[in-house]
């Protein structure tokens, strides 16, 4: 095939593809916004904007604060998933047949901890719909002396400076309705964008450490608490990459090797056992548990001290939770069936 005509034929799929999003109608919402005395909701009901207001007192909370501490003792029970990507199908069905919650999603997993390692947003179409449910969860979970822990990934980092590289066409819809700009999608004005920039990015409990991508050395050395990392974090929601990189602590914090972004775990071949364990005896922890980097099933690492639980959900086909109970981890499937770590 002759380079013109390989260039026709590109040409020729993308403007199919064009086509059929073109002709397909999104539903989506709802994204709520402070609006002086009211609450103003918008809906997307077949690709046509729809605005409400609503005078009164909401049922849902509408004040966020950023976690005072990001370590947790004496946890009984832990859950943990990573890179749901718009998959809400089977974050649901595993939130359910590994009983964290009921039928209804109504939390049931008492005092135990749900930890999310990052990445809701991109790829899938049903973004919006897991992130109401994390939303409520999570206040169930507080009323059931548990708790959840929604940790930003680099998507929501991604997200939330209006890259919109991974949005399903979907999401690409819905953002036309909101100036073409996902920073005023998941403003400060929003409900839920107020909430993202509440999230923590890295939280240890018990003697685990979660986030998303992985610690590296150059981490240990900001020497910088979990509390002080997320605050860090937090700052540099929303900002350009040129604004991040003005900051030598930002800068490292997003860089290749920083932690929502390291897959050093599974990719650099000179990585030595004796490193992991370093960096985790400075975190006082005796594992990491990550997501980002896909796997097929949920993994370990370093005779266990690195477990991978990316476990391809964004497929769209299947997933894993992680589960840790009486001293013991277990992979959660969809089907419930629990499985022991290996």
């Amino acid at each position: 095939m002759t380079r013109t005509a390989l260039t026709t034929l590109v040409l020729l799929c993308l403007l199919f593809t064009n086509l059929i999003c073109a002709n397909t109608l999104y539903n989506d919402g709802p994204y709520l916004f402070y609006k002086n005395n009211h609450i103003e909701q918008i809906d997307i009901r077949k690709n046509t904007k729809q605005v409400s207001k609503y005078v009164g007192p909401l049922t849902i909370p509408q004040t966020f604060s950023a976690n005072k501490v990001d370590s947790y003792e004496d946890v009984e029970k832990i859950a943990a998933i990573s890179d749901i990507h718009g998959q809400f199908g089977i974050f649901k069905t595993l939130l359910i047949n590994n009983k964290v919650v009921d039928q209804q999603l109504y939390w049931s997993y008492g005092r135990g901890h749900l930890i999310i390692t990052g990445d809701i947003f991109d790829r899938g179409d049903t973004v919006t719909e897991a992130l109401w449910l994390i939303y409520k969860l999570e206040q169930q979970a507080l009323a059931a002396g548990g708790k959840l822990h929604y940790l930003l990934g680099n998507h929501e980092y991604m997200v939330l400076r209006d890259d919109q590289r991974y949005l399903h066409p979907k999401y690409l819809h819905t953002v036309t309705h909101f100036n073409n700009d996902l920073r005023q999608q998941y403003s400060e004005q929003s409900i839920l964008g107020r909430w993202l920039r509440s999230k923590s990015t890295i939280i240890k409990v018990n003697d685990f450490v979660f986030l998303h991508g992985g610690i590296h050395q150059e981490f240990i050395d900001l020497n910088l608490s979990l509390e002080q990392a997320n605050a860090a974090f937090r700052k540099t929601i929303g900002l350009s990459k040129e604004e991040v990189k003005a900051n030598s602590t930002w800068r490292s914090l997003h860089s290749s090797n920083g932690p929502i972004w390291y897959r050093g775990y599974f990719r650099d071949q000179d990585l030595a056992l004796a490193q992991v364990e370093s960096i985790l005896a400075k975190l006082n922890a005796t594992q990491v548990i990550v997501g980002h980097t896909s796997m097929p099933t949920i993994e370990t690492r370093f005779n266990g001290k690195v477990i991978a639980i990316d476990s391809s959900i964004k497929r769209g086909e299947k997933g894993e939770l992680l589960l840790w109970e009486n001293d013991k981890f277990s992979r959660g499937m969809l089907s419930g069936e629990q499985k022991p770590l290996q």
